[in-house]
């Protein structure tokens, strides 16, 4: 006769190597928090990676980017 754990599915890591029970039942699955937490951090993450690469480009030293720029705020400041 079969025993209880034996029933059970085996349980596997991210690689797909199989766990024991009782590291699966320790570990559970993924839960709905964890998903939004980690929409929210990728959303932060790059929101600061595009504010960054944002100022660079704003501040290099090039004649073009600077005509650019004056251009926009006399723009802006036509308003």
């Amino acid at each position: 006769m079969r025993s209880a754990s034996e029933n059970l599915s085996p349980a596997f890591d991210p690689f797909g190597e199989p766990v024991a029970d009782g590291v699966a039942r320790a570990c559970p699955a993924t839960a709905a928090g964890d998903r939004t937490a980690r929409r929210v951090g990728g959303a932060v993450f790059w929101t600061l990676a595009l504010a960054i690469l944002a100022g660079r480009v704003y501040a290099y030293d090039l004649p073009a980017v600077q005509a650019v720029a004056t251009h926009a705020a006399q723009a802006l400041a036509l308003r």
